[in-house]
Parts: structure tokens; sequence; C-alpha cells
């Protein structure tokens, strides 16, 4: 697991005023997933979020109340969609809309997810900003830990961590000795199109070996190729696995329909059904928002059994997606179905 995001507990004093929680004004300093050295307030009571999992985690930490706005795509738990929205995604976020909020800090995205001239303009008027992108666990477990620190929760954050990193390990300890010839071939379609996949540059490939599977697309250039479904067939992967975009969907969730209309979509593919993976039934849909956040271990968790079904034989990923949204969220999950089929039977 990668350490570079270890968080720097730095308390640094300033005025001696009181905040709004009765902290004298403190900072705090992290290293966010860029790398990069932030020094931020300790419980800042105004955060704006442009990162879906960031803002899930402070729900989970119990802090939704210091989210003044967020991006459309922050749905989890559903109450945050009653917040103030600056934009659909962080490409589109308002910024001129940010600083009249004047918040204490700002979380966005990496990259070109959140544009590097934006996050000038609001440092330049000394608003800080962290980025998270979150799409690995490896990078979901610091930024728990950077934001228990944050919002000073860290013992809330440290069960966290280990409730979900628990599970992860559970993975990790039963993939790791599985050999070569005894993983299946994984084809991945990556972001809703059947054509593209996941080059071993990407944390789709992570994911996949993690989970004791053999990425057919591994040792194709770009984080994404683009691949011939003549390929596809050529390579005749035993289990396909299919994510679904939120543009692909109706609701905060995708239905069991919606899902099984896709997957009928994939499995008559031309020439599919000489692919083994269709003749077995191993064809997937996973909702494209549990590759990140707190669901990402369900996620890893339905891979591994989908993998290795007698390896994983006492392992119930639907409970424990139940016991995560319960726990953190108050919520059920009796209508809320990111996955399909969840069951390896496939009769």
């Amino acid at each position: 697991m990668k350490l570079w995001t270890i968080v720097i507990a730095l308390a640094l004093l300033c005025a001696p005023s009181l905040s709004q929680d009765g902290y004298t004004n403190q900072l705090v300093s992290v290293i966010d997933e860029v790398g990069s050295v932030v020094t931020v307030p300790l419980c800042p009571e105004k955060i704006v979020c442009l990162t879906p999992a960031a803002s899930e985690v402070i729900s989970a930490l119990g802090d939704s109340d210091r989210l003044v706005a967020l991006t459309q795509d922050c749905t989890m738990p559903p109450a945050l969609q009653k917040k103030e929205s600056i934009g659909e995604a962080g490409r589109e976020a308002d910024v001129e809309r940010i600083l009249e909020l004047d918040p204490a800090l700002v979380i966005a995205k990496t990259g070109s997810l959140f544009p590097e001239e934006y996050e000038v303009q609001l440092t330049n008027y000394g608003i800080p900003v962290i980025r998270y992108r979150v799409l690995h666990m490896d990078t979901l477990m610091p930024m728990i830990e950077d934001l228990g620190l944050i919002l000073n929760r860290q013992e809330e954050a440290q069960e966290m961590r280990d409730r979900v990193g628990g599970y992860y390990d559970i993975v990790l300890k039963r993939t790791v000795g599985i050999p070569e010839d005894g993983k299946p071939s994984v084809y991945f379609m990556s972001m809703g199109h059947f054509d593209w996949t996941a080059s071993s540059a990407s944390t789709g490939h992570e994911r996949i070996i993690e989970a004791g599977g053999n990425n057919i697309a591994k040792d194709l250039e770009g984080k994404v190729p683009h691949v011939d479904m003549e390929w596809v067939i050529e390579q005749n992967p035993e289990v396909i696995v299919y994510s679904m975009p939120t543009s692909q969907y109706e609701g905060m969730t995708p239905s069991v329909e919606e899902m099984e209309q896709k997957r009928e979509e994939i499995m008559s593919l031309p020439g599919f059904d000489q692919i083994d993976a269709v003749k077995t039934g191993k064809v997937y849909i996973v909702d494209i928002n549990m590759a990140s956040g707190l669901v990402e271990v369900v996620n890893m968790l339905y891979y591994a059994k989908w993998f290795h079904p007698d390896l994983f034989e006492d392992v119930d990923p639907r409970a424990v997606h139940e016991e995560i949204y319960e726990k953190y969220f108050d919520m059920e999950i009796e209508r809320i179905h990111q996955v399909h089929p969840e069951s390896t039977s496939y009769n």
C-alpha cells in the first residue's frame, strides 16, 4: 500500500480567539493525494467539497453540517443533495460562488478534474485547497486519516479505517497465494464503454489483481485503452465486469432492471456467445460509484467472490454493504442495488 499520503500532524497555534467550536484558532497540515503539504484550519466551519468520497467520509464522521456547498456528483448520503450546488463536477465548479461563500477549506479532485487555475484563484484569496480523487483503497485510507485530523475526529477516523481496512485485508490475505493458473482471466469494460478497458497503469487493473484475477488488457498502452471487440473474443475472458456510469440510469443508483438490460446487451454482442464469461454467465454490472468512497471495499469483496467463490464462500458483500450504510449513514439498503448479479450462482 502506498505511504506517500502519510499525515503530518502539525498543530500550530495562531491568534487566541475562539472559533465557533470552542477551539483556539489552530492549524493542521496534511499531505494530500497529489503529495502537496497543505495547512488548513482545525475544524473548519465552512467546507466546499468537490470530491464525492470526501463529502461521504465527512458525513460518516458526523460533520456534514460543515459542508456548505458541493458539486452535484456528491450524492452520498442522499441528504447531501439538499446542500447548495456549485456545479455538476469539479471542472464546472463556480469558482466565483465559492469565493462568495468564503469557506475555510475547499476539497477538490486531482489533476484536470479541478483545473490548476481554479486552485490558484482560491489560494490567492487565502482559501486552502486539498486534493483527493480516491479511486482505490490505498488513497481512501490516508484521506480518512487526513479528514479525521482536520475535523478533530481521529478516534472516529481510526475506527472507520479499522472497519473498512479489515475487510480489505481479508481480500489481500486470501488472494496473495493464488497461483497464476488459478486466476480467472478478466475483461473490464470501463466507464460505460464496451471497448474501453483498463491497462496495468489504472486503478481498475489494481482492483482485478488484488481480487485474484488476471487482467487481459494489462499489457496495453495507456490507462484506458480502446480495443476491438474481435480482440476481446480472441482473448476469451472467463469474467467480464462492466462499469455503469450515472448517465445510464435514472435514480441515485441503478435499478436491477437497468443493470439486467445492460448485461443482456453485453452478452448479445456479436461473437460474444463464444466467450467463456458469457457461456457461464459470469458477466457483472457494477455501478461506477462503487469504485470510490467507503463502498469501494464492498466492490473489492464482490470482485473477490466473483473470481473465487469457493475461497470467499463465507463472505457476504451485501451484508458488508448494509453494515457500512447503517453504521455511517443510518440508511437501509433494501432497495439499493449497485451490482448485478450479486450472487455467484448463474442459473
